[in-house]
């Protein structure tokens, strides 16, 4: 039995190879390379970004299709050119800008089919924004855990289970007895996130790349550092939780806040109060071990030397005498550390560093999307007072602490 096979349109064939061309130029001009990340975010295991970096990576390979190769090096009024002659007919008389103002504003259904000359511009935007919102700098994801999308913006109830208290002997004949465990929750909503920036009708007359790589580009890596930065925050503000006490506490929380400047034996203590931490029923031990050591930029190689000396640094290193004594943080020793160092805490402290566990041992702090928001959304609409297409950038999220147990504060 025969098949029908779609036949992409005239329109189609020209939108597709546009916006992979015009993908291509704004990329390079934004010095992203989709390929590494995609290697990088592979490498880390994070979903997300390997969706979006796959589908860059996709597109990039189109650039080797025919037809493709010259919107990568037209100058974008000849491409808008293309899209007025597709609708239009010959444009070959009409002046540049004229060309451009009836590419960009709208006139008729035509200018805005799916596949229109600004709808190419959003693509390339898009795409670009994206890149760098995944080559951001950020460090969050070393150890924050990216909870499940929420449907919605109503209040998230996280629940924290206890520990179920241990088995009892079952005398002959006995009842078995019934054991029930306890639970506390704490509880946040996302919220919304976003600016607003143009691409002008004079920056595509000029050939301006940046309008549609730099700009967007900076947009995606604002959008990411403000992720990282309300991360962190959680830590610098040392919010309270729902038992209206901080989440560091001295006296409170196991004692999890302490002055002690960072050093193996500072850390010696950290380790101390997270292992004997107990669950929420108040006996059961939880023998948590801290797997990430945060630090600002301050105290990087502080940092750097503890976890990678072999030998003790605070008794002297490789100092004759010394040597031999082995620095249980080290690469050979049994308490090895992440060190994640994040120069966003210098600005609230140079000295006051935090210990962690793996997310998947405890709840330490969350991060929430919006479902369908996991990454930036970019919309586009014609402003009717100017010459100029007006996008919106939007991300709605939010960042939570959710249990103390699993973090630890020193130097406060």
């Amino acid at each position: 039995m025969s098949t029908i096979q779609p036949i992409a349109s005239s329109v189609d064939r020209l939108y597709s190879a546009a916006s992979a061309g015009l993908t291509m130029r704004s990329l390079q001009a934004a010095n992203l390379n989709p390929h590494a990340t995609l290697a990088r975010a592979k490498a880390s295991g994070d979903y997300d970004a390997i969706q979006r970096n796959q589908s860059l990576v996709n597109t990039l390979d189109l650039v080797s299709r025919p037809g493709v190769d010259e919107f990568r090096y037209a100058s974008l009024s000849d491409i808008a050119r293309k899209f007025v002659e597709q609708t239009d007919g010959n444009a070959n008389n009409l002046p540049k800008h004229d060309v451009v103002r009836r590419a960009m504003i709208q006139r008729d259904a035509g200018y805005h089919s799916t596949g229109s000359f600004t709808n190419a511009l959003l693509d390339a935007a898009n795409k670009t924004l994206l890149a760098a919102y995944d080559e951001a700098n950020v460090t969050y994801p070393l150890w924050v855990r990216t909870a499940p999308p929420a449907p919605d913006f109503k209040t998230l109830n996280r629940i924290r289970f206890g520990e179920l208290p241990d088995p009892e002997i079952v005398p002959e004949n006995g009842l078995y007895p019934e054991k029930v465990t306890t639970d506390s929750n704490e509880s946040y909503n996302v919220e919304k996130h976003g600016s607003i920036f143009s691409i002008s009708f004079e920056a595509v007359v000029n050939d301006d790349l940046n309008a549609i790589s730099r700009i967007p580009a900076m947009q995606g890596a604002a959008m990411r550092r403000a992720i990282n930065r309300s991360v962190y925050s959680v830590l610098t503000s040392n919010p309270n939780l729902s038992d209206s006490i901080a989440l560091f506490h001295a006296t409170s929380h196991g004692a999890n806040l302490d002055s002690t400047a960072l050093d193996a034996a500072a850390l010696d203590v950290g380790f101390n109060i997270m292992m004997t931490q107990s669950g929420l029923n108040s006996t059961t031990i939880l023998n948590l071990m801290p797997r990430y050591l945060i630090v600002p930029a301050a105290l990087a190689s502080t940092a750097i030397q503890i976890v990678n000396s072999t030998a003790d640094p605070s008794v002297g290193g490789d100092v004759t005498g010394s040597s031999g004594v082995v620095n249980i943080y080290g690469p050979s020793g049994p308490r090895r550390l992440v060190p994640v160092v994040e120069g966003q805490l210098d600005a609230s402290s140079t000295t006051a560093w935090w210990l962690a566990c793996d997310a998947n041992q405890c709840d330490t702090v969350e991060l929430t999307f919006l479902e369908g928001e996991e990454s930036p959304v970019l919309e586009r609409t014609e402003a009717f007072t100017t010459d100029a297409v007006k996008y919106k950038i939007r991300q709605s999220w939010a960042t939570a602490p959710i249990d103390f147990r699993g973090l630890y504060q020193g130097n406060s």
